[in-house]
């Protein structure tokens, strides 16, 4: 999750080079935590009230925020939020699952938001009436693909965050602007061609990424994801979908159906997909 208080704009090293500056905090550590007087000074401004309990009520109960100031970073990481387990309550059933989260992937998505924040795909991933941090929210996946890929990881270390975005979809409030699925799922049909392009520098993985990507869809999954997962009651005054992008749909949150252990077949003619 990514935090952009108005005042906090940062002018960090371009997109390619070594990890960018930043001091990182975890809630389970607070007292070893050695922030400099600029981050206790903003904290403290953000979240009135002594500096680590600005630092809680900064992250929320997420696993992990960053926060960027002029020529720094501030990561916070929420342990005990990486650790529980998965709630969801999917046509009046509730499934739990154990955490798919994990202290580096979430380290890495949030270093993701710091690396990539100069990208020229920022401009290039902003679709109408969408939500207005989700270009963000790519670019940091993309980054944290690149990253656990280049430390030899294996396939089903990406599949977990395509689950995670598909989960924090499937809600009364369906959250949009981390639904990412959309550009992971396809990435994920050549783990081949994804594990080659992660040997280039990271400007030049995330333009193999995004050649071929198109925005267009969006839209329509979303009313599919309303009247699927939303407070919205299913019903034919729904507007009518094409084929193909209900298909797409569908293909996007099987691996996650089949990972919750819904029955598919039964689930996905309920919604007619």
């Amino acid at each position: 999750m990514l935090l952009w208080p108005a005042a906090l704009l940062a002018l960090l090293p371009s997109l390619g080079q070594a990890i960018p500056a930043h001091q990182m905090c975890r809630l389970d550590q607070l007292q070893q935590c050695q922030l400099s007087l600029e981050w206790q000074q903003v904290l403290t401004q953000l979240w009135p009230g002594d500096y680590y309990g600005s630092m809680r009520r900064a992250v929320k109960g997420q696993g992990g925020v960053t926060l960027l100031a002029e020529h720094d970073a501030l990561i916070l990481l929420n342990p005990t939020t990486l650790q529980r387990n998965h709630l969801v309550l999917l046509d009046e059933t509730l499934y739990e699952r154990p955490s798919l989260r994990n202290y580096r992937s979430t380290y890495y998505h949030e270093i993701g938001h710091v690396a990539t924040q100069h990208s020229h795909w920022l401009a290039r991933l902003q679709p109408h009436n969408w939500p207005q941090h989700w270009n963000r929210e790519v670019l940091a996946d993309l980054y944290l693909y690149w990253h656990l890929l280049r430390e030899g990881a294996d396939e089903q270390e990406l599949w977990a965050q395509l689950h995670l975005r598909n989960i924090g979809l499937i809600q009364a409030q369906p959250d949009w602007q981390h639904w990412t699925t959309p550009v992971l799922y396809p990435l994920l049909q050549d783990f081949g061609a994804l594990k080659q392009w992660s040997k280039r520098p990271l400007e030049q993985f995330i333009d193999a990424a995004l050649a071929d990507y198109d925005l267009s869809p969006l839209q329509d999954y979303r009313q599919l994801g309303q009247r699927q997962f939303g407070l919205t009651r299913p019903s034919v005054a729904q507007p009518y979908l094409g084929e193909p992008h209900r298909q797409q749909w569908a293909d996007m949150l099987t691996p996650t159906l089949i990972w919750l252990g819904v029955d598919l077949s039964t689930y996905l003619r309920r919604h007619q997909l």
